[in-house]
């Protein structure tokens, strides 16, 4: 292919996901419930409750090491 022809598909590939990502920037916030009220209805309270807290620890090192 010519440099040309690359710098037009660059181009319009470019113009392409800045498209997609100001449609994403609505300023409009989500009504949505926190996600831990969503994975109680969804789970049980009890399994969401220790599925958030296992995923916690494990990114924690405090946590990890008995200290928090």
């Amino acid at each position: 292919m010519r440099a040309a022809a690359l710098a037009d598909v660059e181009t319009t590939a470019s113009s392409r996901l800045l498209a997609d990502v100001k449609a994403f920037d609505t300023g409009i916030t989500s009504k949505r419930a926190p996600a831990q009220i969503r994975l109680e209805a969804v789970l049980g309270r009890d399994f969401a409750d220790r599925l958030v807290n296992a995923l916690s620890d494990e990114h924690d090192p405090a946590r990890q090491a008995g200290i928090g």
